[in-house]
């Protein structure tokens, strides 16, 4: 869609909320039904996490290690802080799978090699949080926010 279309778009969102607005009912329900889209996938608990352990002991240039818990699957995280911010992690079992990071207004993509291994570069600061898809493209395991 070009800027053309984005503003009919607009123009007739504007004309059919004037005309006829939206019962809250519907949005209400249109939320919920929103919300029930990943019902099937599993959440990855945060059972450990470099940045709480080890207070005052962690060197400026240690990379920070979290690690998710999800039914079958635990997902080991590194943060690099080098020149950019960069995560590698690895799925275990190792499984080749395609891996989403989002956080912010962006969602990237990664796939995984045979060994689970996967990475992103250019990783911006602030709360993300890993999508694991399964073989048709539906999420499988997400895992809990966490900031960076």
């Amino acid at each position: 869609m070009n800027g053309r279309d984005d503003e009919l778009l607009e123009l007739v969102g504007r004309a059919l909320r004037a005309a006829e607005p939206v019962p809250e009912h519907v949005i209400t329900g249109a939320l919920a039904a929103w919300t029930w889209r990943t019902i099937d996938a599993e959440l990855a608990e945060l059972v450990f996490d470099s940045a709480t352990e080890l207070t005052g002991v962690r060197g400026e240039e240690t990379a920070r290690q979290v690690t998710f818990q999800a039914p079958g699957v635990e997902i080991e995280v590194m943060v690099i802080d080098d020149a950019v911010r960069r995560i590698v992690g690895q799925l275990i079992p190792g499984a080749e799978m395609t891996v989403e990071l989002h956080g912010g207004d962006q969602i990237l993509t990664s796939r995984s090699d045979h060994l689970g291994r996967f990475g992103f570069d250019e990783v911006v600061p602030g709360p993300v949080r890993l999508t694991i898809l399964g073989e048709e493209g539906q999420p499988v395991v997400h895992t809990e926010w966490m900031l960076l």
